[in-house]
């Protein structure tokens, strides 16, 4: 995961993706800022079936960079939960599984 320093302020794109990535950790493999200006934010995500996308942020929302350049169809998503699951068959059982570990621990008598 990204934990640069840097001299010039973060923008705001660049730390919304990082936190909805970090939020998703439990989801993916890994993932690494990759640019930001004051308008976008891209990462690459490496996804638990071990294979890499490049996901964006701008104002309109989320998006995956097409695999083929001749293809220029965008699918904005509004949140990163969706975009996951639309390119990562595994993302949607995991994310099962750490609610049930998540509601199992609150019935658990302490």
């Amino acid at each position: 995961m990204s934990s640069q320093t840097q001299s010039a302020p973060r923008s705001f794109v660049r730390e919304e993706l990082e936190r909805a990535l970090v939020e998703q950790s439990f989801a993916i493999s890994s993932f690494e800022i990759s640019s930001s200006s004051p308008l976008k934010a891209t990462a690459r995500v490496v996804l638990l079936e071990e294979e890499a996308v490049v996901v964006s942020l701008t104002s309109r929302g989320y998006q995956v960079a097409p695999m083929d350049p001749d293809h220029d169809a965008e699918i904005v998503f509004e949140t990163i939960e969706p975009l996951l699951q639309s390119v990562s068959p595994l993302y949607e059982s995991r994310q099962r599984s750490a609610l049930l570990e998540k509601l199992e621990s609150l019935s658990d008598p302490a």
